[in-house]
């Protein structure tokens, strides 16, 4: 398990604790269509599309709802990660709609996140 995704249980566990409910934002594309030939991991696919699932490109990591009912999302970095300019947006979005979004880096930055926004 790599630093990020780490992080990312942590946050979750940290914040259900508070009685927030949070999901992860699994995002990513795959391909469909009818299979033609299979060797091992390999596929060959007739008619392929590709589906992108997922919310927008730029989304946050983990999206909920604070436990009064609030929109949160948090974008989860390790100590030197970078935000995209997509994600830069997203969270700005959010934030112009009445909702909580920020980057956290630990489960204590989820939990300050959360917290501020309600004062």
């Amino acid at each position: 398990m790599n630093q990020e995704t780490r992080i990312q249980r942590n946050i979750m566990i940290a914040i259900s604790q508070l009685g927030h409910t949070v999901w992860r934002n699994e995002t990513g594309s795959f391909w469909t269509g009818r299979v033609i030939h299979k060797d091992n991991r390999t596929v060959t696919l007739a008619n392929a599309s590709m589906i992108p699932c997922g919310l927008c490109v730029g989304s946050s990591d983990l999206i909920g709802i604070t436990n009064d009912g609030i929109f949160f999302a948090i974008e989860v970095k390790t100590a030197k990660g970078r935000t995209s300019k997509e994600q830069e947006q997203f969270i700005e979005h959010i934030r112009s709609r009445g909702g909580i979004a920020g980057v956290a880096r630990s489960p204590q930055d989820a939990v300050d996140l959360l917290a501020r926004a309600k004062r």
